[in-house]
């Protein structure tokens, strides 16, 4: 079989075709996380991935920019001795520990009611000048991306994420009833922007391999929003996102979110939307469960239990072995779900990916 680039792989296993190798998909360790690989070995000062001599599955992002716009400005707030205040570019307030890494405690949302939440959508989601989301080099990257060997990458809608993240999630809940009709507005400006970018991607002959989507909507236990109104407001976009798509000769999908997803994937699918990733096996999301209850149309990125991984060898050993048949299969790219956290040591993260490479190279 003749060799393959990356761009290539992620492709051919997308589709269940033969390959000579599944390719390596790395996600980031926690800065804690190499604090801790630091005093067990890693070297400070070098590129980790250059010094494991691993080279990770490139992602080449073509999209205009799709979030606020005009964004918030970041800016310190104050610092104590255990935390850090941020204000950031969706004009949140958060709080971040200074000794280790979490998940930032979000302190305050520039979107509080329904009037605030007017207010955040006609100050800061313009569409009016839809030229000024594409920056100056934006077709200069088109075109390099076209001859590039990274999988190609334009948005095709992240509707939740944009409203939890101007809201909260307890407010966007609120906002869902109480504002729907601005909710709906929200999400049709982004919306807008998105087939703008779709539309002048294809004019310049973008070569793209994937729509990306993006909500975190949901949580250990199910989603933040009920299926019904992601029928109502989500799906219908993404439906004629994925037709435009179709149209055009691109067939699939990079859909991250966190959670229990399995009561949207069936909406999903049938808008053509045809993956999820992390796929945390903490929230149910098992790879080789996914595969026996949606079948081939779904295709899995993830699923690597951090868990596991934190417990050495043999629980690597185990976990490779779990999901070796769906590695053989296709359909599916393996790696750590969500991030390497700081009780990950740098031992079982060299031996993870030894021996995941190796499975890899074997096909299992």
């Amino acid at each position: 079989m003749p060799r393959m680039n990356d761009r290539e792989r992620f492709l051919r296993v997308m589709r269940y075709q033969e390959v000579d190798r599944v390719p390596l998909h790395l996600v980031h360790p926690w800065s804690f996380t190499l604090a801790r690989w630091y005093d067990e070995g890693l070297p400070r000062g070098v590129k980790l991935n250059e010094f494991l001599g691993v080279t990770p599955l490139k992602l080449t992002n073509i999209s205009p920019n799709t979030w606020l716009h005009p964004a918030y400005e970041p800016r310190l707030i104050r610092e104590d001795e255990e935390f850090v205040y941020r204000y950031d570019e969706f004009g949140r307030t958060a709080r971040y520990f200074k000794d280790h890494d979490s998940m930032p405690e979000w302190i305050d949302f520039p979107a509080k009611d329904r009037e605030s939440f007017r207010r955040v959508v006609d100050e800061h989601y313009q569409v009016d000048d839809l030229d000024a989301r594409f920056g100056p080099d934006w077709e200069q990257r088109v075109r390099d991306s076209i001859d590039g060997d990274g999988v190609v990458l334009i948005d095709g809608g992240c509707y939740y994420w944009t409203l939890r993240s101007v809201s909260g999630v307890e407010t966007a809940s609120y906002l869902l009833y109480d504002a729907a009709d601005i909710v709906e507005e929200l999400f049709e400006r982004y919306f807008t922007v998105v087939m703008e970018g779709l539309r002048r991607a294809v004019k310049l002959g973008a070569r793209i391999d994937v729509i990306g989507f993006g909500e975190d909507i949901a949580y250990k236990n199910g989603p933040l929003m009920s299926p019904e109104m992601v029928r109502a407001m989500i799906a219908p976009r993404y439906r004629k996102v994925m037709d435009f798509a179709h149209e055009h000769g691109v067939d699939l999908t990079w859909h991250d979110s966190d959670g229990d997803m399995r009561r949207l994937l069936p909406i999903w699918l049938e808008c053509g939307v045809n993956s999820n990733a992390p796929c945390e096996v903490a929230a149910g999301m098992v790879p080789t469960e996914l595969r026996q209850q949606f079948g081939r149309e779904l295709r899995i990125i993830g699923g690597i239990d951090k868990r596991q991984i934190a417990r050495g060898r043999d629980a690597i050993d185990a976990e490779i072995a779990r999901n070796s048949a769906l590695i053989r299969e296709g359909g599916f790219l393996p790696a750590i779900d969500h991030s390497i956290s700081s009780d990950i040591s740098f031992d079982s993260y060299r031996y993870y990916l030894d021996r995941m490479q190796a499975a890899l190279r074997r096909g299992l």
